[in-house]
């Protein structure tokens, strides 16, 4: 089940950040809203679905965005495994858990694509990249880390209940 509404939501995630995010921004950065559900879906304790939400999401944003394939479907593999580690190592504050992980997340990602656009011929200096885009993203991002949380602490408790002990 947790598998098949993974489509679904990022697919609505992705025209919600390509329609209506991409004109609210900070400079040239804007919330990555996909990155955002990726990261509050690996940091749910009992969530399984995980890489398949990465895959779908590396997909989904390799087809809609102007970066080279490869790209989005590594950076959201090394962000879903940047989770697991995160949720064995501190899986007594998970909101801490979250800003580290959109923290480390997007400059993560932002990385990725900076170099997978230099290796296809669009050089754009690491400076202005970090003070333009970057920067107002990873503000954005952390803003928004809380209501994804919720969102997404929610939903895996809808989607995998704890068992009661009778």
């Amino acid at each position: 089940m947790a598998f098949a509404l993974g489509f679904p939501i990022i697919a609505l995630l992705t025209i919600l950040q390509s329609a209506l995010f991409s004109h609210m921004q900070l400079y040239q950065g804007y919330a990555d809203l996909v990155l955002l559900a990726v990261i509050a879906w690996g940091l749910q304790p009992r969530v399984e679905a995980d890489w398949h939400w990465a895959v779908i999401a590396g997909l989904v944003m390799g087809f809609t965005s102007g970066l080279p394939f490869f790209a989005p479907v590594l950076g959201y593999l090394l962000i879903v495994s940047l989770t697991r580690g995160l949720r064995m190592i501190v899986w007594q504050s998970p909101m801490l858990s979250m800003f580290v992980a959109v923290f480390v997340g997007t400059l993560l990602m932002h990385a990725i694509d900076w170099v997978a656009l230099r290796l296809v011929g669009n050089p754009m200096p690491f400076l202005p990249a970090l003070q333009l885009i970057t920067l107002p993203t990873l503000f954005l991002n952390l803003l928004l880390a809380v209501i994804f949380w919720g969102i997404f602490q929610d939903l895996a408790n809808w989607l995998y209940p704890t068992e009661l002990m009778v």
